[in-house]
């Protein structure tokens, strides 16, 4: 056969093929038959194009979703992306600018802090097994008390020098400086009945693990926010006028008994009725009659309170959104598995950490044995810090949780430290978990020996505007791979053997296969 007749043959072969092709089409559609593809090509013109076919592209049916498989209850709708660290920043970053525009201010045990648990216990409710609010009771204006005690008792301590009777000068002057102390600088303060008496609110909630309970780990906040101090925005010069000087001269009373005491001791007229010499009463009669300068100390404490959006609601808003994570892995079918979490918001933080102290007074034997990550006080990404101290750097916790949250987050790539929190800055909740008997520490980004960071917390300067979003998501993120070691029993596993481990698995890797292959 020679090669035209062959192509003839071929062409021929390849109209009959079409117009067969053509007419169980028409047919077809004619029945109404579904084709979800049909070839134009049979297997004697198949050859003559080199194996190529033709398809008419219609619609598939919808395969059916896979069978549920063990306790799964729903399929996996949601996208991985959806809930990155970025996107729970910005959701805990809302959250607080929504309470601050909507609240405002939240002095401890005032109706805006309740309003504001009350938001707290409802954005939980949506994402844990269990939510409660407990209430206790708190002493109004306990925080300014010190201050207004200092103003009333300077002038009897030197009445009591004029009249030759320093000794009960200066024990008063003692026993005031116990007092201050534990309530201002040791956070332990004495019980004060005669005040009026508010009622705080602390929320907290739990998200239950997959199979029996063997750890738990606390998230806290709290979502009170400090009062304004009256004097802040003044210049130096006035400032030092309405605070330092009146601070100096309650100290020089004191130290004006002290010298009374071992100049009569020397002169042997310590217990006996004597008048101070000309200098001494010259020096008292001037400090008697500066009296009025202290009278600015009785107003140091604004009625008003700070935005407190990073001291230290973004915090609060950041324990809502772990919360959310982790229901949103359990939904996932990815719940964790031994490890119980609880979310926690304290009131009256600012005042002395009472809010945490009654709860951890009614609640912390139910988690005995616990791990605690505080948060407060979130503003600058490169001040990462775990604070091994607390409360003035009087109060240890729990050092090796601290140095092995750093560790965690040095492994991601952020810079972070641990430290003792300064003197004369304050304390956090972690040092009344610490107190419990928990192993507790805070994750803290203050720039407080930096003086290029604005110090804005204690201060109307407070605001979203002035938290670093890439802030939260790094302490977002450290907290959640904290829970996955944690729930993997490695969160006290050595570097090196996790490192030695991964190296181990990309050597012998293990093959394995959803479908068997065809051939």
């Amino acid at each position: 056969m020679t090669i035209s007749h062959a192509i003839l043959g071929c062409l021929a072969i390849n109209r009959v093929s079409t117009i067969v092709s053509a007419s169980i089409f028409v047919n077809n559609l004619h029945e109404r038959k579904p084709m979800s593809a049909r070839v134009f090509l049979d297997s004697a013109t198949l050859s003559c194009h080199h194996g190529t076919i033709m398809r008419i592209p219609l619609f598939h049916k919808r395969p059916k979703p896979p069978t549920l498989t063990g306790d799964q209850t729903t399929h996996r709708t949601q996208k991985i992306e959806t809930l990155k660290a970025g996107r729970l920043a910005s959701l805990a970053l809302a959250f607080t600018s929504r309470i601050v525009d909507g609240i405002g201010a939240r002095l401890a045990g005032s109706e805006s802090s309740r309003l504001a648990a009350a938001e707290i216990e409802k954005e939980l409710a949506a994402f844990c097994d269990t939510t409660e609010q407990s209430s206790f009771e708190l002493e109004s204006g306990v925080h300014a008390l010190p201050l207004k005690v200092a103003v009333v008792l300077y002038p009897v301590l030197i009445l009591f020098q004029l009249v030759g009777l320093p000794y009960f000068s200066l024990a008063l002057f003692l026993l005031y400086f116990l007092y201050a102390g534990k309530e201002l600088y040791l956070y332990k303060p004495f019980p004060v009945r005669f005040l009026k008496r508010e009622k705080g609110v602390n929320v907290h909630a739990v998200l239950q693990p997959k199979g029996p309970v063997e750890q738990t780990l606390l998230f806290t906040s709290h979502h009170d926010s400090a009062p304004l101090f009256t004097y802040n925005k003044l210049d130096r010069f006035t400032y030092a006028k309405k605070v330092g000087l009146p601070v100096f001269l309650f100290l020089g009373s004191g130290l004006l008994s002290m010298v009374q005491i071992l100049s009569e001791l020397v002169g042997g007229l310590l217990f006996v009725p004597n008048v101070p010499s000309i200098a001494s009463l010259i020096l008292l009669l001037l400090f008697l009659f500066s009296t009025p300068l202290l009278l600015s100390l009785w107003n140091f404490h604004a009625k008003t309170g700070s935005p407190g959006a990073g001291d230290n609601l973004v915090s609060v808003g950041m324990v809502i959104q772990l919360a959310r994570y982790f229901h949103w892995k359990r939904s996932c079918n990815a719940p964790l598995a031994n490890t119980r979490l609880v979310f926690c918001s304290f009131d009256a933080e600012e005042m002395g950490l009472r809010g945490s102290r009654a709860w951890y007074e009614q609640n912390g034997l139910n988690f005995e044995s616990a791990l605690v990550l505080n948060f407060d006080s979130i503003y600058h990404s490169d001040k990462l810090t775990f604070l091994e101290r607390d409360v003035n750097g009087h109060q240890p916790l729990d050092a090796p949780l601290a140095r092995r949250c750093a560790e965690i987050a040095q492994s991601m790539g952020y810079a972070a430290t641990c430290e003792s929190i300064p003197r004369l800055s304050g304390g956090t909740d972690a040092a009344e978990a610490s107190r419990a008997n928990l192993r507790a520490c805070t994750l803290t980004s203050v720039g407080w020996d930096d003086r290029t960071k604005p110090a804005v917390y204690h201060t109307e300067d407070d605001t979203v505007a002035s938290i670093d979003p890439k802030a939260v998501e790094m302490a977002l993120s450290v907290a959640i791979r904290l829970v996955e070691l944690v729930d993997q029993k490695r969160l006290w596993e050595p570097e090196h053997q996790k490192q030695e481990k991964q190296k181990e698995e990309e050597r012998d890797p293990k093959l394995t296969f959803s479908k068997l292959t065809h051939r």
